[in-house]
């Protein structure tokens, strides 16, 4: 049996006496260690029989909003200063990006520029050191295949489970450095993955082995909190599983009713990763088609003149060209799209067609924003910015902070019933062949490969169209004026299966 030490209490004083809270709503307020956190520093820090540190390698797996970026940026101050930092410290944050990296970073930073701390370190954008003599906090993304560890004391991996290919050598590169140093401490943190063949796969089974008794390693403390199976329309059992595995509810800083009202609004696997910390599989799909048929209103597009905001994903060969419209009221309804011909090897997108027919519905409809994804097409979104002036917003559909967010309203809106659509069978084929790929910010669309005909394109026009009506978007621009042109089209509205509307005949003046 270990030793029965203070070393952790020691350490959680100090953390409470010298860092103040990072971002959020507790910012620049003294630290305040929760029971939870305390008994994971108890651990962490406990002594074995020689007197040493016993731990070496830590998992700490929680769901989202339990406060691991706080915790792990409080560990990465305390091993660079704190009661028993080591000589020359050399902390390492490391994660799959610099942007994830820079989360722990930058609340360490903050932790200590805002605190009692402030005057005895210098803190830059990468790095943090103190001035007392050596010792350095610097941050190490994975995805660019850097070994810059050096001979770290301490390395904290944040989100482990995005950590795989080229990544994963980058871990044991820095893991290795600890071993030039004397008690190295490497603290793996994360959320459940959806592959258990994976580092964190390795790490989660190799834990489970040591708590289970089959595995006899004292130096790996193995923290894992999550729920088992459980029906998520069964509140009562829901609300238990939200419990068991989420400790910052107890600790009243995670809103439960919030986790719960959450639980409708996000695809369910999703949900189990995320709060319930499972280790689940994306599904194939991202809407199921009988759900998306089912909220069917094929009443065609909306009258002249109603308010409306039109998405837009452009390509030039590979893919097709859409254009969606949603009212405010949320009805999606197709426009107009231009699909590769598979026979012609040398199609592309006719510009001056899609150009005139993005005309066509400004002219048709009171269209409060054009929401474009700029790649391939700056020329003409430089002309519609010069057109239609603020009407215009760009949209990144290649950033998941942005399209994850907006995908899981679409898809919720979808199962909630809150949005509807005009059961056109194009835009439906492009629902139903969109896959998923799971991001920090939520899941994404995405083709099932680079190079697949099934095309997603109109489904990716509605996420954007959806999502910038659910925004608090710029005021209608009342009259609505098109500036230099003179349009004349003629509009023949097919049935449901078809095009709606269907241009006959157009021409600008």
């Amino acid at each position: 049996m270990p030793i029965p030490t203070e070393r952790g209490a020691a350490t959680a004083a100090w953390i409470s006496r010298f860092l103040v809270h990072g971002e959020g709503d507790w910012f620049g307020q003294p630290f305040r260690l929760h029971a939870f956190q305390r008994a994971f520093l108890d651990e962490l820090y406990r002594l074995g029989r020689d007197g040493r540190p016993r731990v070496r390698r830590a998992l700490l797996g929680l769901p989202k909003g339990n406060g691991k970026t706080e915790l792990a940026a409080a560990i990465a101050v305390a091993e660079l200063a704190g009661p028993f930092a080591p000589t020359s410290p050399n902390v390492v944050i490391a994660a799959a990006s610099f942007e994830q990296a820079d989360l722990v970073f930058g609340t360490a930073r903050t932790m200590i520029a805002e605190g009692p701390l402030g005057p005895y370190f210098d803190a830059f954008d990468t790095e943090i050191l103190r001035r007392d003599g050596p010792g350095r906090m610097h941050r190490v993304a994975a995805a660019a295949g850097t070994n810059d560890g050096g001979r770290p004391t301490c390395v904290i991996a944040d989100e482990l489970h995005e950590w795989s290919g080229i990544r994963e050598r980058v871990h044991l590169v820095l893991s290795n450095g600890l071993s030039k140093r004397k008690d190295g401490l490497e603290l793996n943190i994360s959320t459940a993955g959806a592959d258990r063949d994976s580092l964190l796969g390795r790490l989660f089974d190799r834990g489970q082995a040591i708590r289970s008794g089959e595995v006899d390693d004292p130096t790996f403390l193995f923290t894992w909190c999550g729920a088992g199976e459980v029906d998520l329309a069964d509140e009562a059992a829901l609300r238990l599983a939200l419990r068991e595995a989420n400790p910052a509810i107890e600790a009243g800083f995670l809103d439960e009713d919030r986790l719960v009202a959450r639980s409708r609004e996000i695809p369910a696997h999703e949900f189990e990763r995320y709060h319930l910390n499972r280790w689940i599989s994306s599904p194939d799909h991202w809407i199921d088609p009988e759900l998306w048929a089912a909220r069917a209103r094929p009443a065609g597009p909306p009258p002249p003149g109603t308010d409306v905001v039109l998405g837009f994903d452009g390509s030039y060969r590979r893919d097709s060209t859409a254009l969606v419209g949603c009212t405010t009221e949320g009805y999606l309804f197709h426009v107009a799209a231009w699909e590769r011909d598979t026979a012609d090897p040398d199609w592309t997108v006719p510009r001056t067609e899609v150009d005139a027919a993005v005309a066509a519905a400004m002219a048709r409809w009171r269209v409060r924003e054009l929401v474009c994804d700029p790649p391939g097409w700056h020329a003409e979104l430089e002309a519609w910015e010069r057109e239609w002036r603020e009407v215009v917003v760009r949209f990144d559909t290649n950033s998941p902070g942005r399209m994850g967010p907006a995908c899981d309203r679409l898809y919720g809106a979808v199962v909630e019933g809150t949005v509807s659509h005009d059961g056109n069978a194009t835009l439906a084929r492009h629902v139903a062949n969109c896959r998923t790929r799971d991001t920090r910010y939520g899941r994404v669309i995405t083709k099932d490969h680079k190079d697949s005909p099934r095309k997603i394109d109109l489904a990716v026009a509605a996420v954007i169209a959806f999502e910038r009506v659910q925004q608090p978007s710029v005021a209608m621009v009342e009259p609505f004026v098109m500036v230099g042109r003179r349009w004349a089209a003629t509009w023949e509205v097919g049935p449901a299966d078809s095009p709606s509307p269907r241009m006959v005949s157009a021409g600008l003046g």
